[in-house]
């Protein structure tokens, strides 16, 4: 009898089950709030908009509005997964989604037009005489937002904190353990890649996976943080 319940219950392939089944619903949850940036870029992607109208960049910022608590969201499940190796996909989803919505979704929007603003400036740069360390400033400028958000969003998933302590914990973190900065970026683009390069049928699961291997190797920070920042406040209350 313990071997069946090892074998159905606690197997090597029930387990595998139970992870691609939570992949694909987070997935579907996630894609599914995002429907609007979805539509604009398949239009795109199948060359319907070949010849983008007059406030393309606009329809598809506003459209991208809605990523930023969803994949907030989606960090927090798969981090809880990475924890306790077993979650309710739909109630632990939707939960955090609620939870971090508004922090997720100032966090998301400022940065969305922070990125809007500089790459402006670059192609303005780019198409004047303006000497190109100039371009290139403003290049680093963007990807270091970028790599600051790899760890705002984690935070926001797992603990509250007010709005400036989040992204100076987060600055700090990027650059303190850039290590892991540079595995998230690595598992993004190697993500990218399969679903550009090799096969786009990883869509199905692949915001899943991208998100539970931030979580994974975000571990270690987020129990630190937790160690500094929120055991040391209880301990001082």
């Amino acid at each position: 009898m313990a071997r069946i319940k090892k074998e159905f219950g606690e197997g090597t392939l029930f387990s595998a089950a139970n992870y691609i089944s939570w992949f694909l619903i987070g997935n579907f949850y996630f894609l599914l709030l995002n429907i609007p940036l979805i539509v604009v870029l398949v239009l795109f992607l199948t060359n319907e908009l070949s010849q983008l109208p007059q406030g393309f960049a606009f329809i598809f910022i506003l459209c991208s509005i809605p990523v930023g608590p969803s994949i907030t969201a989606l960090l927090s499940t798969m981090g809880k997964l990475v924890r306790n190796k077993d979650i309710d996909i739909t109630r632990d989803f939707f939960k955090a989604y609620k939870v971090s919505f508004w922090q997720a979704l100032f966090f998301w929007t400022f940065e969305l037009i922070i990125l809007s603003i500089l790459y402006i400036d670059a192609k303005f740069f780019i198409s004047s005489t303006y000497p190109k360390a100039l371009i290139g400033l403003v290049f680093i400028f963007m990807a270091a937002i970028f790599l600051i958000s790899l760890h705002i969003f984690p935070l926001i998933s797992r603990f509250y904190f007010n709005k400036m302590d989040i992204l100076k914990i987060s600055i700090y973190y990027t650059f303190r353990k850039f290590s892991n900065t540079t595995m998230n970026l690595a598992i993004i683009l190697t993500a990218s890649f399969i679903f550009f390069r090799i096969t786009s049928v990883i869509v199905v699961c692949i915001f899943s996976i991208i998100c539970y291997g931030i979580m994974f190797f975000e571990q270690k920070i987020l129990l630190d943080i937790e160690d500094k920042f929120i055991n040391k406040k209880d301990d001082s209350a």
